[in-house]
C-alpha cells in the first residue's frame, strides 16, 4: 500500500522500471493516464488525483500551489519516482513540484501546460465564469460538466474530433465535485506567479509538448518555459489540441520512453532528439 501525499488519492500501475509520477489536468483524475500506461508497460506508474479531484480530499482552505508543489516533491521523493509528467493544469502543478524539489526529479514532461501568472486563454476564462455562473445558480450536476465541455474554449477541440475518448473524458468530468467553484480553491493555486527565475531552479531535463492546434496563450506559456528552463527541449505536434498527451497516445508514447530513459542512457537522448525534432 502507498502513502498518500497530503489527502490525495494515489493510483499505481506496477513495472519493472523506474516510477513516473502523472498529474492530470483540472476537473480530470489519474484514470485519463490508462491508455499510456498500457503503452509503457517498462515503468512503475503512480497517477495522483489532485485535492478535490476523483478519490481526493477537498482542497484545504490555506491550500496553495508551492505547498501543494513540496507535498508532491516530498512523496515523490520517499516513493522513488524521479520522472514527472503533468498536462494542462497538471503541468503547472508538476512545474511547481520540480521547482520546489528539483533534487528529485531527473525527466519531467509537460503536456500543454498553463503556467501561473503567465498568458490568460480569454475564452477559457469566459468559460470559468460561465461555471461559476451556472453553480451558483444550480449548484453541482452533470449540468456542469456539459458547459465545460461545450464548443468554445479550444481545450477540448481535439478530443470532439474522437468521440470514443470525448465520452471517456466526459464521464471522468462527471464524476467531479466542483467544489473549488464554492471555496475559490482554483484561484488560490494559480494566483502564485511562476516567474523565470523559479524556473531556472528546475534541473530535470525536460520536454514541453505543444499541439498546432491549441490555443495562443498555451503556445506562448509553452515558449516561456522553454526560454527560462535550462535543460528544456520543446516537440511541436501537428494536428493536436490541447490535450496533447490524451489525444495522441500511440504516437507519443515512444517519445516518453526514450526521454524518460535519457538519465540512464544518454545515447538516448541524443537519438530521441534528432528523430523527434527536439528544438530550443
Amino acid at each position: 500500500m502507498i502513502k498518500s501525499p497530503c489527502g490525495m488519492s494515489a493510483t499505481i500501475r506496477d513495472g519493472p522500471g523506474e516510477g513516473v509520477l502523472w498529474i492530470h489536468g483540472y476537473t480530470m483524475d489519474s484514470r485519463i493516464w490508462r491508455r499510456l500506461w498500457d503503452l509503457l508497460p517498462d515503468w512503475r506508474h503512480v497517477g495522483i488525483d489532485l485535492p478535490g479531484h476523483g478519490a481526493s480530499l477537498p482542497m484545504p482552505d490555506d491550500l496553495d500551489l508551492p505547498r501543494l508543489g513540496r507535498c508532491l516533491g516530498d512523496f515523490a521523493q520517499e516513493q522513488d519516482l524521479h520522472h514527472l509528467v503533468g498536462l494542462s493544469f497538471g503541468g503547472m502543478v508538476a512545474l511547481q513540484a520540480a521547482i520546489e524539489r528539483p533534487d528529485v526529479f531527473r525527466t519531467l514532461v509537460l503536456g500543454a501546460p498553463a503556467l501561473a501568472g503567465g498568458p490568460q486563454d480569454r475564452y477559457a476564462q469566459a468559460r470559468n465564469l460561465e461555471l461559476l455562473a451556472a453553480y451558483r445558480a444550480r449548484g453541482a450536476g452533470p449540468w456542469l460538466g456539459r458547459i465545460w465541455m461545450s464548443p468554445g474554449p479550444a481545450i477540448f477541440e481535439g478530443v470532439a474530433r474522437q468521440p470514443h475518448l470525448q465520452r471517456e473524458l466526459a464521464a471522468i468530468i462527471a464524476d467531479h465535485s466542483w467544489a473549488e467553484l464554492a471555496t475559490g480553491g482554483m484561484q488560490r493555486l494559480t494566483c502564485h506567479p511562476q516567474t523565470a527565475e523559479a524556473l531556472r531552479r528546475i534541473t530535470a531535463d525536460t520536454l514541453v509538448l505543444v499541439g498546432s492546434e491549441d490555443t495562443e496563450a498555451f503556445r506562448r506559456s509553452a515558449e516561456l518555459i522553454r526560454r527560462a528552463i535550462p535543460a528544456c527541449h520543446r516537440v511541436h505536434l501537428d494536428g493536436i489540441g490541447h490535450l496533447t498527451l490524451l489525444e495522441s497516445p500511440e504516437t507519443l508514447w515512444a517519445l516518453l520512453d526514450t526521454h524518460f530513459r535519457v538519465a540512464a542512457a544518454p545515447s538516448a537522448q541524443t537519438e530521441g532528439r534528432m528523430a523527434y525534432g527536439w528544438d530550443r
